[in-house]
């Protein structure tokens, strides 16, 4: 089994935003299985092109649903998405200029990245979004 598979402890309680996090985590697999060997560059390109573009739309969902209802952290969150979208680039313009492999360990930090991101930052609108349902 990957290491870059999705838990069931890493759901906010916002279906719509678990099934994006669970598909980013598929997209991670995804580049696991290219990575490491030689698997032809432009699947791996393809993967990081599909990964980046994912993460994007995501965050720019993820950023509206608490715009709209008023979350304290959007500008924090924010703040972090940006970041993690600033790693996918560097990552794939190293890649394009002629990196050989994608090494398992950029995988690892993206996959530790964006657990602890769910874990410590999302849970926080999961049970915010919640106590305004209650």
């Amino acid at each position: 089994m990957s290491s870059l598979t999705w838990k069931d402890g890493f759901r906010t309680g916002i279906e719509e935003m678990d099934k994006h996090h669970k598909k980013f985590f598929d997209y991670l697999a995804k580049l696991e299985g290219a990575a490491g060997g030689n698997r032809g560059r432009d699947v791996i390109e393809r993967g990081l092109k599909m990964a980046d573009d994912y993460v994007r739309y995501h965050f720019t969902e993820e950023e509206k649903l608490l715009e709209n209802a008023g979350f304290s952290g959007l500008s924090h969150q924010k703040k972090e998405h940006e970041f993690f979208v600033s790693q996918v680039k560097e990552l794939r313009e190293s890649y394009s200029k002629g990196d050989a492999c994608l090494p398992i360990s950029t995988l690892v930090f993206l996959r530790d990245w964006f657990s602890h991101h769910i874990l410590d930052e999302d849970k926080k609108y999961g049970e915010f979004l919640a106590s305004m349902k209650g």
